[in-house]
């Protein structure tokens, strides 16, 4: 398939409208089979939901793969752990898997695509094997990093349209990396699918929503968007790529190492639900659901803005490290000052 721009419409086009078909037969399937979600102390809605919204996603997601991109190992692994990881998702969304189950899961998920070919990995391999650091310990940190991802966005699944609007800004965001780049199209043709099947849940599940995407879908965009992100780096591993990657994942990363910090401090384990995540925090000071959320697209618009810049344009070491500490400085300052506001607003956590 050629890089023009009506295929590139194309990409974003057909798992759109495959969503919006899908998903209203899937929350009518939901109810029918009682696969709903209830409003658990984590959770903002105010009713009873169907889930298997993230099915849709997954179903539009793979079968546009499949038509647009030639068959490969890359492909076939890819689809093969998303596979696993929708499996583990809609088991988690009807029976509620214990947490360690689910993380073994994510971890086979995230082997395979890391493990079926490594050499996609080169770049990270290369610069830590200067740090005598031996292949198969990078390796197990890629699959650690892929791991957290899909957790970070399982996290911050907390109100309508939060995870799939995050996602398919983040989505968006890589494709304009891809193009700048003038990277592979495989890699660009996932993100822009990845960004149509997001933009066409959106209309079913923004606030007020009809239906969610459940573990199912908040698992599979976490990793669908970690991998195809690796997938991405092709320039010498530098400060400059880290910090435009913390910055490109900027919300869900910050979500969820604000919800390990949070859960250490208390003492409590970091598997324990509770309503400590920054958007129960911006509930608290009376925002509603849509101005929560929009206000979470925003920062995930400025952040997405800024790692486009940072990983397309060569930036002096110096300015990076001022970059870096007021970075890694207000990050401190927010986890401390959401922490005070979270005890004075009398955020609960869950017993």
């Amino acid at each position: 398939m050629e890089a023009t721009l009506y295929n590139y419409f194309l990409l974003c086009g057909i798992p759109f409208i495959g969503v919006i078909i899908l998903t209203p037969l899937l929350a009518k399937s939901a109810l029918y089979l009682k696969i709903i979600d209830y409003n658990m102390l984590h959770k903002n809605h105010g009713e009873p939901k169907p889930l298997l919204g993230g099915v849709g996603i997954f179903l539009c997601f793979a079968v546009t793969l499949f038509l647009f991109l030639p068959v490969s190992g890359k492909l076939l692994s890819l689809v093969l752990a998303t596979v696993i990881i929708s499996l583990i998702g809609i088991i988690d969304d009807i029976y509620a898997l214990r947490p360690l189950l689910k993380l073994i899961g994510q971890t086979v998920a995230a082997s395979i695509v890391v493990l079926w070919d490594t050499s996609l990995y080169t770049v990270l391999l290369e610069y830590f094997a200067r740090l005598y650091l031996p292949n198969y310990f990078v390796l197990a940190l890629i699959i650690g990093w892929i791991v957290l991802m899909v957790n970070a966005f399982n996290m911050i699944d907390g109100l309508d349209g939060l995870a799939a609007g995050t996602a398919a800004i983040i989505f968006l965001a890589m494709a304009v990396l891809s193009l700048l780049e003038g990277g592979r199209f495989t890699v660009l043709a996932v993100q822009l699918i990845g960004f149509g099947a997001c933009l066409g849940f959106l209309i079913f599940n923004f606030h007020p929503a009809k239906i969610f995407m459940g573990d199912t879908g908040s698992m599979l965009l976490g990793f669908v968007l970690a991998v195809t992100h690796l997938y991405t780096i092709k320039f010498p591993f530098s400060a400059q790529l880290v910090l435009g990657s913390m910055f490109i994942f900027a919300y869900p990363a910050l979500d969820i190492t604000y919800a390990i910090f949070r859960r250490f401090v208390k003492g409590v384990s970091i598997f324990q639900a509770d309503r400590g995540h920054i958007h129960h925090v911006l509930l608290s000071f009376g925002f509603s659901v849509r101005k929560t959320v929009l206000i979470i697209y925003l920062i995930n618009i400025i952040f997405a803005f800024l790692a486009v810049l940072l990983l397309s344009f060569n930036i002096a070491t110096p300015l990076l490290l001022i970059i870096f500490v007021i970075t890694a400085v207000l990050v401190l300052l927010l986890f401390n000052k959401l922490l005070i506001i979270s005890r004075q607003n009398g955020i609960a956590d869950e017993p």
